[in-house]
């Protein structure tokens, strides 16, 4: 007797959560000028077809050149700089709200993918990322005989 397959996958779907979030909550971020903590929010959406798993981030304002993006395994690190707008002598702001600076997003994946095909792609303030899935090779449960 052992746990059912279900309840197992369904503690393991909330340990790999409780890692992301940790992993987020306590990403280090850099200080800007001044020592003041500048970070740029980039929100991302995950989401998955049966052939692909695929990463989109809003990058608003952010060129193709000011981003990193790297996987490690089943982890997705998005960095880079969104530079701030123009100075402007001759007005006096009355709201600002854009930010600007350092980004930095580590996003887990859904399941296992084919890292070296990944294609990434910035189009009008999104990045798309396309991961193409393959099966687990690891982390799968099986029976193993006993001699």
């Amino acid at each position: 007797m052992g746990i059912p397959e279900e309840s197992l996958k369904r503690l393991i779907g909330l340990r790999v959560e409780l890692d992301r979030i940790f992993r987020e909550l306590l990403q280090p971020w850099k200080a800007g000028e001044g020592g003041a903590v500048q970070a740029v929010p980039v929100v991302v959406d995950v989401f998955e077809t049966d052939g692909e798993i695929i990463v989109e981030a809003d990058l608003p304002g952010v060129a193709r050149e000011h981003i990193e993006l790297t996987v490690l395994r089943d982890i997705l690190i998005l960095e880079g700089t969104k530079p701030a707008p123009a100075a402007r002598p001759d007005v006096r702001h009355q709201c600002v709200e854009r930010v600007a600076g350092r980004f930095r997003r580590v996003v887990e994946l859904p399941g296992a993918a084919d890292t070296r095909n990944i294609h990434a792609r910035l189009e009008r303030g999104v990045l798309r990322v396309r991961l193409p899935k393959i099966e687990e090779r690891r982390g799968s449960r099986r029976k193993v005989s006993i001699e």
